[in-house]
Protein backbone atom coordinates (compact mmCIF):
# COMPACT_ATOMS: atom_id res chain seq x y z
CA UNK A 1 0.00 0.00 0.00
CA UNK A 2 2.51 1.91 0.22
CA UNK A 3 3.26 2.73 -3.38
CA UNK A 4 -0.12 4.22 -3.49
CA UNK A 5 0.67 6.40 -0.41
CA UNK A 6 -1.51 4.41 1.89
CA UNK A 7 -0.16 3.95 5.75
CA UNK A 8 -2.26 1.60 6.50
CA UNK A 9 -5.50 -0.48 5.18
CA UNK A 10 -8.60 1.54 5.23
CA UNK A 11 -11.57 -0.04 4.52
CA UNK A 12 -13.59 3.23 3.41
CA UNK A 13 -10.84 3.79 1.00
CA UNK A 14 -11.31 0.52 -0.89
CA UNK A 15 -14.47 -1.56 -1.90
CA UNK A 16 -12.86 -4.45 -0.43
CA UNK A 17 -10.76 -7.55 -1.19
CA UNK A 18 -12.08 -9.71 -3.30
CA UNK A 19 -10.79 -13.33 -4.19
CA UNK A 20 -11.88 -14.68 -7.29
CA UNK A 21 -11.68 -18.43 -8.48
CA UNK A 22 -11.50 -19.14 -12.26
CA UNK A 23 -12.32 -22.79 -13.74
CA UNK A 24 -11.52 -23.81 -16.88
CA UNK A 25 -13.29 -21.73 -19.89
CA UNK A 26 -14.09 -19.01 -16.77
CA UNK A 27 -13.46 -15.47 -18.41
CA UNK A 28 -14.32 -11.69 -17.47
CA UNK A 29 -15.61 -9.46 -19.81
CA UNK A 30 -13.31 -6.75 -20.80
CA UNK A 31 -14.37 -3.69 -18.73
CA UNK A 32 -13.38 -0.31 -16.26
CA UNK A 33 -13.34 -0.59 -12.62
CA UNK A 34 -13.87 3.35 -12.85
CA UNK A 35 -17.48 3.62 -11.80
CA UNK A 36 -19.99 6.45 -14.08
CA UNK A 37 -22.96 8.03 -12.95
CA UNK A 38 -23.29 10.22 -15.91
CA UNK A 39 -26.85 10.73 -15.83
CA UNK A 40 -26.61 11.85 -11.79
CA UNK A 41 -28.95 9.40 -10.60
CA UNK A 42 -26.77 8.49 -7.71
CA UNK A 43 -26.37 10.19 -4.14
CA UNK A 44 -22.66 9.58 -3.85
CA UNK A 45 -20.78 11.74 -6.06
CA UNK A 46 -18.53 9.82 -8.73
CA UNK A 47 -17.12 12.73 -10.48
CA UNK A 48 -13.55 12.25 -9.19
CA UNK A 49 -12.66 15.27 -11.53
CA UNK A 50 -14.24 17.34 -9.03
CA UNK A 51 -15.02 16.80 -5.62
CA UNK A 52 -16.18 13.11 -5.97
CA UNK A 53 -14.27 9.95 -4.82
CA UNK A 54 -14.24 6.84 -7.49
CA UNK A 55 -11.89 4.04 -7.93
CA UNK A 56 -8.63 5.24 -8.76
CA UNK A 57 -6.06 2.19 -8.98
CA UNK A 58 -6.48 -1.83 -8.68
CA UNK A 59 -3.78 -4.30 -7.56
CA UNK A 60 -3.87 -7.79 -8.40
CA UNK A 61 -2.57 -10.75 -6.46
CA UNK A 62 -1.69 -13.88 -8.04
CA UNK A 63 -2.27 -17.23 -6.63
CA UNK A 64 -2.29 -19.73 -9.28
CA UNK A 65 1.03 -20.51 -12.05
CA UNK A 66 -0.05 -20.67 -15.41
CA UNK A 67 2.19 -21.48 -18.32
CA UNK A 68 2.18 -20.18 -21.36
CA UNK A 69 -0.97 -21.56 -23.52
CA UNK A 70 -3.05 -21.96 -20.66
CA UNK A 71 -4.39 -18.94 -20.73
CA UNK A 72 -6.10 -16.79 -17.44
CA UNK A 73 -4.21 -13.64 -18.59
CA UNK A 74 -5.43 -10.39 -17.23
CA UNK A 75 -5.56 -8.38 -20.46
CA UNK A 76 -5.75 -4.93 -21.18
CA UNK A 77 -7.48 -4.37 -24.69
CA UNK A 78 -6.65 -0.97 -25.70
CA UNK A 79 -2.93 -1.54 -25.46
CA UNK A 80 -0.03 -3.48 -26.90
CA UNK A 81 3.10 -5.22 -25.65
CA UNK A 82 5.90 -2.40 -25.25
CA UNK A 83 8.53 -4.11 -26.93
CA UNK A 84 6.62 -4.35 -30.36
CA UNK A 85 6.83 -2.40 -33.01
CA UNK A 86 3.62 -1.14 -34.77
CA UNK A 87 4.27 -3.29 -37.79
CA UNK A 88 4.44 -6.24 -35.56
CA UNK A 89 0.63 -5.87 -34.31
CA UNK A 90 -1.18 -8.56 -35.34
CA UNK A 91 -4.47 -7.43 -36.04
CA UNK A 92 -7.84 -9.74 -34.09
CA UNK A 93 -8.90 -11.21 -37.12
CA UNK A 94 -5.94 -12.09 -38.13
CA UNK A 95 -5.27 -13.32 -34.67
CA UNK A 96 -8.54 -15.71 -34.78
CA UNK A 97 -7.84 -17.05 -37.75
CA UNK A 98 -4.30 -18.25 -36.68
CA UNK A 99 -6.06 -19.57 -33.24
CA UNK A 100 -8.77 -21.61 -35.27
CA UNK A 101 -5.90 -22.69 -37.26
CA UNK A 102 -3.92 -24.05 -34.29
CA UNK A 103 -7.44 -25.73 -32.75
CA UNK A 104 -5.96 -24.86 -29.39
CA UNK A 105 -10.07 -23.81 -28.18
CA UNK A 106 -11.69 -25.65 -30.59
CA UNK A 107 -13.51 -27.99 -28.38
CA UNK A 108 -13.49 -25.14 -25.31
CA UNK A 109 -15.12 -22.46 -26.65
CA UNK A 110 -17.78 -21.53 -29.37
CA UNK A 111 -16.42 -20.52 -32.69
CA UNK A 112 -17.48 -16.26 -32.47
CA UNK A 113 -17.98 -15.76 -28.84
CA UNK A 114 -16.48 -13.25 -26.84
CA UNK A 115 -14.51 -15.68 -25.03
CA UNK A 116 -12.73 -17.19 -28.54
CA UNK A 117 -11.95 -13.25 -29.60
CA UNK A 118 -10.82 -13.21 -26.20
CA UNK A 119 -7.71 -15.71 -26.09
CA UNK A 120 -6.87 -14.29 -29.45
CA UNK A 121 -6.26 -10.69 -28.22
CA UNK A 122 -4.37 -12.44 -25.08
CA UNK A 123 -2.05 -13.72 -27.65
CA UNK A 124 -1.64 -10.61 -29.15
CA UNK A 125 -2.41 -7.53 -26.72
CA UNK A 126 -0.46 -6.23 -23.43
CA UNK A 127 -1.63 -9.35 -21.00
CA UNK A 128 0.20 -10.76 -17.89
CA UNK A 129 -0.01 -14.31 -17.23
CA UNK A 130 -0.91 -15.33 -13.37
CA UNK A 131 1.75 -16.47 -11.24
CA UNK A 132 1.61 -17.16 -7.66
CA UNK A 133 4.53 -14.24 -6.65
CA UNK A 134 3.39 -11.51 -9.31
CA UNK A 135 0.85 -8.67 -8.77
CA UNK A 136 -0.42 -5.88 -11.04
CA UNK A 137 -1.40 -2.30 -10.12
CA UNK A 138 -2.82 -0.30 -12.43
CA UNK A 139 -4.88 3.06 -12.53
CA UNK A 140 -8.01 3.43 -13.51
CA UNK A 141 -8.00 7.54 -13.56
CA UNK A 142 -5.80 10.08 -15.39
CA UNK A 143 -4.41 12.68 -12.65
CA UNK A 144 -7.00 15.13 -13.69
CA UNK A 145 -9.40 12.68 -12.35
CA UNK A 146 -11.40 11.93 -15.33
CA UNK A 147 -11.29 8.07 -16.20
CA UNK A 148 -8.43 6.57 -18.28
CA UNK A 149 -9.81 4.25 -20.83
CA UNK A 150 -6.61 2.17 -21.26
CA UNK A 151 -7.23 0.63 -18.21
CA UNK A 152 -10.32 -1.48 -19.95
CA UNK A 153 -9.35 -4.63 -18.63
CA UNK A 154 -10.52 -8.01 -18.43
CA UNK A 155 -10.02 -12.28 -17.34
CA UNK A 156 -8.99 -14.30 -20.25
CA UNK A 157 -10.35 -17.71 -20.56
CA UNK A 158 -8.21 -20.32 -18.40
CA UNK A 159 -7.99 -22.89 -21.03
CA UNK A 160 -6.50 -25.65 -19.21
CA UNK A 161 -5.91 -26.05 -14.63
CA UNK A 162 -7.41 -23.46 -12.85
CA UNK A 163 -6.87 -19.67 -11.74
CA UNK A 164 -7.24 -18.14 -8.46
CA UNK A 165 -6.63 -14.60 -7.67
CA UNK A 166 -7.40 -11.42 -5.34
CA UNK A 167 -8.18 -7.97 -5.96
CA UNK A 168 -8.02 -4.94 -3.72
CA UNK A 169 -9.88 -3.29 -6.10
CA UNK A 170 -8.77 -2.61 -8.18
CA UNK A 171 -7.23 -6.12 -8.83
CA UNK A 172 -7.49 -8.93 -12.18
CA UNK A 173 -7.36 -12.24 -13.31
CA UNK A 174 -5.95 -16.08 -13.19
CA UNK A 175 -6.73 -19.08 -11.16
CA UNK A 176 -7.43 -17.25 -7.77
CA UNK A 177 -6.73 -13.55 -7.16
CA UNK A 178 -6.98 -11.46 -4.59
CA UNK A 179 -8.22 -8.33 -5.65
CA UNK A 180 -8.36 -4.01 -3.81
CA UNK A 181 -9.94 -1.31 -5.49
CA UNK A 182 -8.70 1.78 -4.19
CA UNK A 183 -10.56 4.99 -3.98
CA UNK A 184 -8.75 8.66 -3.16
CA UNK A 185 -11.57 9.84 -0.91
CA UNK A 186 -14.37 7.31 1.42
CA UNK A 187 -17.05 5.82 -0.67
CA UNK A 188 -20.38 5.55 -0.39
CA UNK A 189 -21.93 4.71 3.28
CA UNK A 190 -18.56 6.04 4.80
CA UNK A 191 -18.35 9.52 7.03
CA UNK A 192 -17.07 12.48 4.93
CA UNK A 193 -18.17 10.47 1.54
CA UNK A 194 -18.79 13.11 -1.23
CA UNK A 195 -22.67 13.21 -2.29
CA UNK A 196 -24.20 14.75 -5.11
CA UNK A 197 -26.63 17.38 -3.34
CA UNK A 198 -28.91 18.12 -6.11
CA UNK A 199 -29.98 14.53 -6.13
CA UNK A 200 -30.05 14.36 -2.55
CA UNK A 201 -32.45 17.18 -2.04
CA UNK A 202 -34.50 15.69 -4.75
CA UNK A 203 -34.72 12.48 -3.56
CA UNK A 204 -35.46 14.11 -0.05
CA UNK A 205 -37.92 15.97 -1.76
CA UNK A 206 -40.04 13.02 -2.82
CA UNK A 207 -39.82 11.10 0.20
CA UNK A 208 -37.39 8.32 -0.95
CA UNK A 209 -35.25 6.75 1.50
CA UNK A 210 -30.99 7.03 1.41
CA UNK A 211 -29.91 4.62 -1.11
CA UNK A 212 -26.67 4.10 -2.70
CA UNK A 213 -27.89 2.83 -5.72
CA UNK A 214 -26.77 0.01 -5.81
CA UNK A 215 -28.74 -2.90 -7.91
CA UNK A 216 -29.05 -6.25 -8.43
CA UNK A 217 -30.38 -7.51 -12.18
CA UNK A 218 -31.56 -10.28 -14.06
CA UNK A 219 -31.68 -10.13 -18.09
CA UNK A 220 -33.39 -13.03 -19.54
CA UNK A 221 -34.60 -14.14 -23.24
CA UNK A 222 -37.91 -16.09 -23.51
CA UNK A 223 -37.42 -17.36 -26.81
CA UNK A 224 -40.39 -15.68 -27.90
CA UNK A 225 -39.36 -13.80 -30.93
CA UNK A 226 -37.19 -15.23 -33.82
CA UNK A 227 -35.96 -11.46 -34.33
CA UNK A 228 -33.51 -12.06 -30.44
CA UNK A 229 -32.13 -15.47 -31.27
CA UNK A 230 -28.44 -13.81 -31.43
CA UNK A 231 -29.61 -10.83 -29.17
CA UNK A 232 -26.42 -9.57 -27.21
CA UNK A 233 -26.05 -7.46 -23.66
CA UNK A 234 -24.27 -4.38 -23.78
CA UNK A 235 -23.26 -2.27 -20.72
CA UNK A 236 -23.73 1.07 -22.86
CA UNK A 237 -20.95 0.23 -25.49
CA UNK A 238 -19.46 -2.46 -24.25
CA UNK A 239 -20.38 -6.20 -24.65
CA UNK A 240 -21.20 -8.04 -21.62
CA UNK A 241 -22.78 -11.75 -22.52
CA UNK A 242 -24.96 -13.61 -25.42
CA UNK A 243 -28.53 -13.20 -24.49
CA UNK A 244 -29.78 -14.86 -27.53
CA UNK A 245 -32.09 -17.91 -27.67
CA UNK A 246 -30.45 -20.86 -25.25
CA UNK A 247 -28.18 -18.59 -23.42
CA UNK A 248 -28.51 -18.60 -19.38
CA UNK A 249 -29.91 -15.63 -17.74
CA UNK A 250 -27.14 -12.82 -16.98
CA UNK A 251 -27.26 -11.46 -13.68
CA UNK A 252 -25.18 -8.22 -13.09
CA UNK A 253 -24.46 -6.07 -10.29
CA UNK A 254 -24.87 -2.45 -11.59
CA UNK A 255 -26.39 1.66 -10.37
CA UNK A 256 -29.61 3.39 -11.35
CA UNK A 257 -29.11 5.49 -13.71
CA UNK A 258 -26.84 2.66 -15.81
CA UNK A 259 -27.87 2.20 -19.14
CA UNK A 260 -27.94 -1.53 -20.70
CA UNK A 261 -28.49 -2.17 -24.69
CA UNK A 262 -29.86 -5.05 -26.25
CA UNK A 263 -28.26 -5.65 -30.18
CA UNK A 264 -28.70 -7.87 -32.68
CA UNK A 265 -25.53 -7.35 -35.26
CA UNK A 266 -24.69 -3.64 -34.89
CA UNK A 267 -28.47 -2.31 -34.10
CA UNK A 268 -29.58 -1.35 -30.55
CA UNK A 269 -33.24 -2.66 -30.54
CA UNK A 270 -33.51 -2.28 -26.91
CA UNK A 271 -32.40 0.28 -24.00
CA UNK A 272 -32.92 -0.45 -20.47
CA UNK A 273 -32.27 2.24 -18.07
CA UNK A 274 -31.80 0.97 -14.42
CA UNK A 275 -34.63 2.66 -11.90
CA UNK A 276 -36.90 2.13 -9.30
CA UNK A 277 -39.06 -0.23 -11.18
CA UNK A 278 -39.40 -3.88 -10.47
CA UNK A 279 -39.60 -5.26 -14.13
CA UNK A 280 -38.68 -3.67 -17.59
CA UNK A 281 -39.93 -5.87 -20.59
CA UNK A 282 -39.24 -5.63 -24.34
CA UNK A 283 -41.87 -7.43 -26.33
CA UNK A 284 -45.03 -7.55 -28.73
CA UNK A 285 -48.47 -8.78 -28.04
CA UNK A 286 -49.84 -12.03 -29.16
CA UNK A 287 -53.51 -13.73 -29.43
CA UNK A 288 -54.96 -14.38 -26.28
CA UNK A 289 -54.79 -18.00 -27.19
CA UNK A 290 -51.07 -18.14 -26.21
CA UNK A 291 -50.26 -19.84 -23.34
CA UNK A 292 -49.92 -18.44 -19.89
CA UNK A 293 -46.60 -18.52 -18.00
CA UNK A 294 -46.21 -17.49 -14.57
CA UNK A 295 -43.47 -14.38 -15.54
CA UNK A 296 -43.72 -14.05 -19.08
CA UNK A 297 -47.04 -12.79 -20.39
CA UNK A 298 -48.57 -9.92 -19.62
CA UNK A 299 -52.00 -8.85 -20.26
CA UNK A 300 -52.23 -5.80 -22.05
CA UNK A 301 -56.06 -5.49 -21.04
CA UNK A 302 -59.59 -7.85 -20.83
CA UNK A 303 -61.07 -5.64 -23.38
CA UNK A 304 -58.79 -6.69 -26.26
CA UNK A 305 -58.04 -10.06 -24.65
CA UNK A 306 -54.42 -9.71 -25.90
CA UNK A 307 -51.43 -10.85 -23.70
CA UNK A 308 -48.42 -8.92 -24.03
CA UNK A 309 -45.22 -11.73 -24.27
CA UNK A 310 -41.84 -10.41 -23.54
CA UNK A 311 -39.06 -11.60 -25.61
CA UNK A 312 -36.30 -9.59 -23.28
CA UNK A 313 -37.20 -9.41 -19.84
CA UNK A 314 -34.85 -7.15 -16.83
CA UNK A 315 -35.97 -8.06 -13.20
CA UNK A 316 -34.60 -6.30 -10.36
CA UNK A 317 -33.63 -8.33 -7.28
CA UNK A 318 -36.17 -9.55 -5.21
CA UNK A 319 -36.96 -11.33 -8.37
CA UNK A 320 -40.77 -11.12 -6.70
CA UNK A 321 -42.44 -9.93 -9.64
CA UNK A 322 -45.82 -9.16 -9.71
CA UNK A 323 -48.04 -12.05 -12.11
CA UNK A 324 -50.63 -11.61 -14.89
CA UNK A 325 -54.05 -10.91 -14.35
CA UNK A 326 -56.23 -14.04 -15.64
Amino acid sequence: MDVLGFDIYQESLTDGLQVLRYNKTTAYIPHLDWIDDYQKQQEHNFDSAGVGSNRFATILLYMSDLEKGDGGETLFAQAWPSELNDEDRIPTATALAQLRESGDVANLLKEGSWEEEMVAKCRTRLAVRPHSSRAVLFYSQHPDGSPDHASLHGGCPVISKEKWAGKFDNLGAGGIIYIIELIKHPRGGFPGAPVNREVVERNRANNKPKDDGQKKASFSNSKTDDRMVNAKLYFQDTFWGNLGHGDPVLNVNTYKGHEWNIKVGDEIVKKFVINDETTQISGRFQPRQSQIMADRPWQKSRRDRHFFSHTILLKMAPWNLKQAES
